[in-house]
């Protein structure tokens, strides 16, 4: 049984216990290195959002100790981050230095974005220690590799069944999560530019930091208030009548974690048009696209007029999205791992 320790964050929803879930149920032994929660026990100012750099620096140092003490404890064949955050390539390099260890990154992030919380330099001066490197976007491969990564590969994103499945729901249901257009997911000024074009429409906005919106918005009243993962995210999918998909401009040409998860709901989704989703999914059969607000708002009246094309189009998304699950992308995973073994 293979020996793997996987290093992230795990609460409910997150993409850590989707991974670790999924390595489970390929037989792997697999144990777990909490990141936040780690951190989070050794530095007792860990909820304040300004620390001084001198403390911030020793705690993650006693931090990489502890991770370092728990890899020569465990002497696992595969040490697999999602991310990083917090991990110093001086840890990474004596981590090489135990048995031989594959050391393999997958960033749900864009290493090079320089907004708060995206990234760090840790992150960034890590890469060239992975022994492999996987991104999610085909955009930052040349980006990594010119930023000294070994090897990388491209890997999508994807959906975890035991979160992202179809439900029936209840009228008393359908009235909490329903509505003729949902939109999941955080606030960011493009997303509330974009809402504020649709906002005449029966439209709820389910996500984080929509107290953000400028004062007056007309969006405010739309806003839940609250995210919904799990059942709670299926239960809107399942009741609305259009899921919206904003990707970010970060994202490029590529996708997101909702790419994968709203068919997979069997919800309508009708997203941003990149490249990489219509690759994934054929526009006009399993998707819809739009390319601006205008766009967005011949799409919407043109589907609230006809509900016979968006059950067409969950069912169809819904079927293909199958092969696109965190089961598949972790023996991706193990697939590139032996590869490395046997160089």
């Amino acid at each position: 049984m293979m020996k793997i320790l996987l290093i992230s964050e795990f609460p409910k929803g997150s993409l850590g216990l989707s991974y670790y879930n999924a390595f489970k149920q390929i037989g792997c032994d697999v144990s777990r290195f909490d990141l936040v929660k780690e951190y989070q026990s050794i530095n007792p100012f860990a909820k304040y959002k300004y620390v001084n750099w001198i403390l911030d620096n020793f705690f993650c140092s006693v931090l990489n100790s502890k991770l370092l003490e728990r890899v020569k404890a465990l002497n696992p064949e595969l040490v697999f981050v999602i991310k990083g955050i917090f991990i110093s390539p001086q840890t990474l390099k004596k981590v090489k230095e135990l048995n031989n260890i594959v050391l393999i990154n997958f960033n749900p992030d864009n290493p090079f974005n320089l907004n708060r919380g995206a990234s760090n330099n840790l992150i960034r001066s890590a890469i060239p220690y992975y022994d492999c490197y996987f991104t999610w976007g085909k955009f930052l491969v040349p980006q990594l590799k010119s930023a000294g990564a070994k090897c990388v590969e491209y890997l999508p994103f994807a959906y975890d069944p035991t979160l992202h499945y179809p439900m029936n729901i209840s009228n008393d249901e359908k009235n909490i999560y329903g509505s003729d257009i949902a939109f999941i997911g955080s606030w960011d000024k493009e997303r509330e530019e974009c809402l504020e074009q649709v906002q005449s429409y029966d439209i709820a906005i389910w996500g984080n930091s929509w107290e953000k919106l400028k004062t007056g918005s007309p969006l405010r009243r739309k806003w839940k208030e609250r995210d919904v993962i799990g059942e709670d995210f299926a239960k809107v999918c399942s009741a609305s009548k259009i899921i919206l998909n904003l990707v970010r401009k970060q994202n490029d040409n590529a996708h997101n974690m909702r790419t994968f998860e709203i068919p997979a709901c069997k919800g309508f989704m009708l997203t941003v048009r990149t490249v990489e989703q219509c690759e994934f999914f054929e526009e006009g059969k399993d998707i819809s696209c739009f390319e601006d607000p205008n766009e967005l708002k011949v799409k919407i009246d043109e589907f609230l007029k006809n509900e016979n094309a968006i059950e067409r189009f969950k069912m169809e998304a819904n079927k293909k999205v199958q092969v696109h699950t965190y089961f598949e992308r972790a023996k991706r995973i193990l697939e590139v791992y032996r590869n490395l073994k046997a160089l």
